[in-house]
């Protein structure tokens, strides 16, 4: 008989939101281990990482397989994303750290409100800089919800 191998996954509950579509509840499933940092897997390591449909359980338990890049937004519990471990906390927490209230303005006309935190050299700590950087997600705080919104899928970022 072969071996069945496992990979220890952490169950998240997220809400979801789609194109033309109310959000909808699913969970989620995270890494015991990320993979480009020590420590568990957030969200956004999820949603910025190469896999392009990720699988998630809507309320009955049913298979749900999410196309990255058709998503407007993921939203979790900010425990989930911003953690003790998360890389570069610690520097988040310097006096060089650029902190922006911002109106994010979706593709679909809806708008939210909250706080992007970055650390860029200082030549590029533009909210214009960050906004184009590699990752796919950008991780808003509203209060304790963590929003994760496909930068791909924004109008327009304005400082508050």
């Amino acid at each position: 008989m072969a071996a069945t191998w496992t990979i220890p996954k952490r169950e998240v509950r997220a809400e979801v939101l789609l194109p033309g579509s109310a959000p909808v509840p699913l969970r989620i499933f995270l890494n015991e281990n990320a993979r480009t940092h020590s420590g568990f897997e957030r969200p956004s390591d999820l949603l910025n990482g190469p896999i392009a449909f990720l699988p998630a359980l809507d309320s009955g338990g049913n298979l749900v397989l999410l196309n990255r890049d058709g998503l407007l937004m993921v939203s979790v519990e900010a425990c989930h994303e911003l953690t003790a471990d998360a890389p570069g906390l610690m520097e988040l927490a310097a006096p060089e750290t650029t902190r922006a209230l911002v109106d994010v303005h979706l593709e679909d006309g809806s708008c939210l409100r909250g706080l992007v935190t970055y650390l860029l050299p200082a030549a590029q700590r533009r909210l214009q800089d960050f906004m184009n950087g590699a990752e796919l997600f950008l991780t808003l705080r509203d209060g304790e919800t963590a929003r994760l919104i496909n930068k791909r899928r924004i109008a327009r970022v304005t400082p508050v």
